[in-house]
């Protein structure tokens, strides 16, 4: 309920009379149920889970004191809904996310309709410490399942075995679920920065990317370790390595609050460059976790984003040469004010053997 008193605040800054939530992580953010419906929270401080029947019963178990749960007809729609509001609250209407027929009605029965995601963003993108406290122990979870995975990682081992130990561990160690679908790649496939599909068996000389993360209470950790199976690897390989580890080292060294997120992104991009990799690394240095595996603050090349303290995001710097290799290493972090707090863990050791 607090976080609804804030988020009304906002609203009210922005002379929003009513807002519209359908996003399922944002409903569990403010009611602490996760469900496909609305939720219409409204200056005159009332706020309405509307469920379709099939998540009543549910919504009634899980969902906080002080939101009033309304059962909606199976075909029931948010026009339906928005409609019967009282005409003072339909005065100037924001909203998470539409789709673009859902937008389309709505608009007929309100004076002003207005996407404004940015506005959920300005709380659920700093984390509290009952948040902190789930990813933590989500990043425990993870950082466990990578521990194992370097075990079990060997000549004559398939992927799949790897990834299945994984989830099991992962369930038995606490997780509701993974955060996403665990990567193993190996050989060839790790110049594939999600790895794509497949059953391969892992040989002596591969490379293997190891991409995992845990969903705990609702709240996910993330984390890559790439290994190299055998006992020498080539020289090539292991600077490469090295390299990958000094930089995200030193964008760990900058990262702290108030400071752009591109311009870390920058510090990455710049020093992968220097080497003649630039075109290698394909995608942002990392981005937010919580609720969802990609929240904001981006951190790209053009996010506007300011870091905040508490805010928790992975840095991941990574190169991927096609056809042959990819490199990639990542940890979830919390933003301090002068420097961070790496939340998983597991040794950045290249070879085993």
């Amino acid at each position: 309920m607090e976080r609804l008193k804030k988020f009304q605040g906002l609203m009210e800054e922005l002379g929003f009379t009513s807002f519209i939530l359908t996003s399922p992580a944002n409903i569990f953010y403010f009611t602490g149920f996760m469900c496909s419906g609305y939720l219409i929270t409204s200056l005159d401080g009332d706020s309405k889970l509307y469920v379709y029947p099939i998540d009543y019963e549910a919504a009634q178990t899980y969902c906080i004191q002080g939101i009033e749960i309304i059962k909606m007809k199976i075909t029931s729609s948010i026009s339906d809904i928005v409609s019967a509001l009282p005409n003072t609250l339909k005065k100037k209407i924001g909203f998470d996310e539409l789709e673009v027929e859902q937008y389309l009605k709505v608009k007929d029965h309100v004076e002003s309709l207005d996407p404004y995601p940015e506005l959920v963003w300005r709380l659920r993108s700093i984390k509290d410490q009952e948040e902190i406290s789930r990813i933590t122990k989500a990043a425990e979870i993870t950082s466990k399942c990578m521990e194992l995975a370097s075990e079990i990682i060997s000549e004559g081992v398939r992927e799949s075995e790897v990834k299945a130990e994984i989830l099991e561990e992962m369930i038995e160690s606490g997780a509701d679920k993974p955060a996403f679908d665990i990567i193993v790649a190996s050989g060839q496939k790790t110049s594939l920065p999600h790895g794509g599909a497949g059953d391969r068996t892992i040989m002596n000389g591969d490379i293997v990317i190891v991409d995992i993360g845990s969903s705990y209470q609702g709240y996910c950790a993330d984390m890559t370790r790439t290994f190299y199976i055998g006992s020498n690897p080539p020289d090539d390989l292991s600077s490469m390595y090295a390299f990958i580890l000094d930089t995200k080292n030193l964008v760990e060294e900058n990262t702290k609050s108030w400071i752009l997120a591109s311009s870390l992104d920058e510090v990455a991009r710049t020093m992968i460059s220097s080497r003649g990799y630039g075109e290698y690394f394909v995608h942002g240095l990392g981005h937010g976790i919580g609720i969802e595996v990609h929240e904001p603050p981006k951190i790209n090349p053009v996010s506007q984003e300011i870091l905040q303290e508490n805010n928790v995001i992975t840095i991941e710097p990574g190169i991927y040469i096609p056809k042959k290799f990819g490199i990639r290493i990542e940890d979830t972090l919390i933003v301090g004010k002068d420097s961070i707090l790496k939340l998983t863990s597991h040794p950045y050791e290249f070879a085993i053997y």
